[in-house]
């Protein structure tokens, strides 16, 4: 393994410096039920956020899914989008505004016209897919995905701290049918 590309990508990770916000943090706790999507790469990081509230003990649903109920105005819908230009997420935001829930939008892209219609934009380090600015070495959109993930995992320690949930209350609430 090429112990260069290792470091490469640690490094441009450990270089970020994201908060998870309280009005985050709150946007999650308030919602009757927290909707998430994503395209690609970033849906399946945004999937394993998914996974980790509803372990917090939030009502979670992946858009798409053939499970996921009705989104109401009591619901959340959090997309993640590098390029905050993804047309079926754009689709989607529109809808959620529509039905006069809540949406908050990760994204590498804080200046797309999608970041203006939503309630909350957490900037995440990396860049669109198809974007040819140099803020990263990696390819495409990977430190925006991998971003993502971590992300996930940060904003589960602050919900954890902030709403007094523990490990073992988490194990609770894991998947049993495994």
């Amino acid at each position: 393994m090429d112990s260069k590309a290792w470091q490469t990508v640690t490094g441009e990770l450990s270089a970020a410096n994201v908060v998870v916000t309280d009005e985050a943090l709150a946007m999650v706790h308030a919602a009757k039920r927290v909707f998430v999507a994503g395209a690609g790469r970033s849906g399946l990081a945004i999937k394993a956020f998914a996974m980790r509230m509803e372990q917090l003990g939030n009502a979670v649903s992946v858009v798409g899914e053939t499970t996921a109920p009705a989104f109401t105005n009591d619901d959340l819908l959090i997309v993640a989008t590098g390029s905050a230009t993804t047309p079926s997420i754009v689709a989607l935001v529109n809808k959620a505004r529509e039905l006069g829930g809540n949406v908050w939008l990760l994204t590498a892209t804080p200046t797309a016209e999608l970041a203006q219609q939503v309630d909350h934009v957490t900037q995440l380090p990396g860049k669109g897919k198809f974007a040819n600015e140099v803020t990263t070495i990696q390819p495409m959109g990977s430190l925006f995905e991998q971003s993502v993930w971590l992300f996930g995992d940060a904003f589960t320690l602050s919900y954890m701290k902030r709403y007094n949930v523990t490990e073992q209350q988490m194990q609770a609430n894991h998947a049993n049918l495994e």
